[in-house]
């Protein structure tokens, strides 16, 4: 009876590990994920803040009734190739 005892507690402990170690891959694995997901989220985040202040720029060249005068200093015209 002894030997079938000790085999049972072996059975116990090997469980444990399996168990333990099941669960450090699984924290392991969702750590990873949840990083992935971070870093998509702030690339979006970017991506969003880079529309925004294009936008805002846009509006403020199209509400500019003066711009195409104050631009022309800066660009070159055709005649001065």
């Amino acid at each position: 009876m002894e030997v079938g005892l000790m085999f049972n507690q072996i059975k116990m402990y090997m469980l444990g590990v399996v168990a333990f170690v099941a669960t450090i891959f699984g924290i392991y694995f969702k750590g990873k994920s949840a990083g992935k997901q971070a870093a998509a989220n702030e690339r979006k985040s970017r991506r969003i803040d880079a529309m925004k202040t294009a936008k805002d720029v846009r509006d403020d060249v199209e509400s500019d009734p003066y711009f195409i005068d104050r631009a022309g200093q800066w660009v070159r015209s055709d005649d001065d190739r």
